[in-house]
């Protein structure tokens, strides 16, 4: 269960990463003034899913373990 969830999270924050990253950059744009991003919360979700990512390690470490997960 707990690498499942954890195998979740990582997907979800690298997903979140890919759409912000791709909506924040400037494609085809020939001047910075056209260099704004697709909408304004781009940079923020791209964040989220950094964050979601890191949080992922949590979601591993404080989920108990069945006997089947444990190694050994």
């Amino acid at each position: 269960m707990r690498r499942t969830l954890t195998m979740l999270f990582i997907l979800v924050g690298l997903g979140l990463m890919v759409v912000g990253y791709v909506s924040s950059a400037p494609w085809g744009a020939s001047s910075v003034a056209d260099s704004n991003p697709d909408f304004l919360g781009a940079p923020t979700v791209f964040i989220i899913g950094i964050v979601t990512v890191l949080a992922a390690a949590l979601v591993y470490e404080l989920l108990p373990a069945r006997d089947d997960d444990r190694v050994g």
